[in-house]
């Protein structure tokens, strides 16, 4: 087993190390943001979960990870296969990632705060299918965090959406 600390060893750093030596097996996550959990094959991210989110919306929000904790488990198989990310574009694609979450994080850092609509939205305002989701989410008074988990939709997708309503 190999396990640290966030603070210590960053995500992608422990991430690329994973990869690179082309470990198989399950990477344990603690945050703020809940517990998640990553799955490799030889060196190749195949699956990522966080509470209800799975593939690539739970891999988004693992890049946002600056604090934490973490644990290996070496050959444990994943449940299913959602992902295939391998190598140095996978890692650059993730970076990018980790880069564009950062003025979202900026704005929305706590996520146990209530949304609130701000004077940009009206009635007559029109909106997406998936903006309409998540805005019933606002409009009930969930959390950031509660938003995340049961909407369903991109971490970065829900933010986004959200980034009209002032968080209250």
């Amino acid at each position: 087993m190999i396990a640290g600390n966030f603070g210590v060893f960053p995500f992608l750093s422990v991430l690329q190390m994973l990869m690179s030596s082309g470990r198989t097996g399950l990477l344990e996550v603690r945050a703020e943001l809940g517990t998640g959990q990553l799955w490799l094959h030889a060196g190749t991210i195949v699956h990522a979960q966080v509470g209800q989110l799975e593939g690539q919306s739970a891999m988004q929000l693992l890049t946002t990870i600056e604090d934490g904790t973490f644990e290996f488990h070496s050959d444990q198989a994943a449940p299913e296969q959602s992902l295939s990310l391998s190598g140095d574009l996978a890692l650059r694609q993730l970076f990018q990632d980790t880069e564009a979450w950062k003025p979202l994080l900026a704005e929305y850092s706590d996520w146990n705060r209530v949304f609130r609509f701000g004077g940009a939205w009206t009635d007559r305002r029109l909106v997406t299918r998936q903006q309409f989701q998540v805005l019933r989410g606002v409009e009930r008074g969930l959390t950031i965090g509660e938003m995340m988990d049961q909407s369903g939709q991109s971490p970065r997708l829900v933010l986004g959406c959200s980034n009209s309503s002032a968080p209250g």
